[in-house]
């Protein structure tokens, strides 16, 4: 999705793709309190992604989502996504999964980084590119 050309000046800690969800305080999926540290308001741009303690709190990452062609630098400043699927049901699973469900989204994206990627579909595909320091 990101030519390789565009990648090759940025120093690049690590790479992940996969479906994306979305979340925001007050959803009832979460306690309005964001795994780094701070309150999740609303018109945060940031991803909650499960990796956030390999890749570190803070850490800015390019989102580019493939329906709208959008890409966005932020920050990781959570832990997530915790929904899970059954394949028939889903449901919100922290922090480990029961036999035969499997996590949906690689990553949340905060309402407000949602709306400046052009909205993307649910679970449509987005591509994570952590930066180093």
């Amino acid at each position: 999705m990101i030519p390789a050309a565009l990648l090759a000046p940025l120093a690049v800690l690590a790479m992940d793709a996969g479906p994306l969800s979305m979340y925001h305080p007050g959803d009832g999926h979460n306690a309005g309190t964001l795994a780094c540290g701070g309150r999740f308001r609303v018109g945060q741009e940031h991803i909650a992604y499960r990796g956030w303690r390999r890749v570190g709190c803070g850490r800015r990452v390019i989102v580019c989502a493939a329906t709208t062609r959008k890409c966005a630098v932020t920050t990781v400043r959570d832990s997530g996504p915790w929904g899970a699927t059954d394949g028939e049901r889903w449901e919100v699973q922290v922090p480990r999964l029961r036999e035969g469900w499997r996590r949906r989204a690689v990553a949340d994206l905060s309402r407000a980084l949602w709306r400046r990627l052009g909205r993307p579909r649910f679970l449509s595909r987005i591509t994570l590119v952590f930066l180093r320091d």
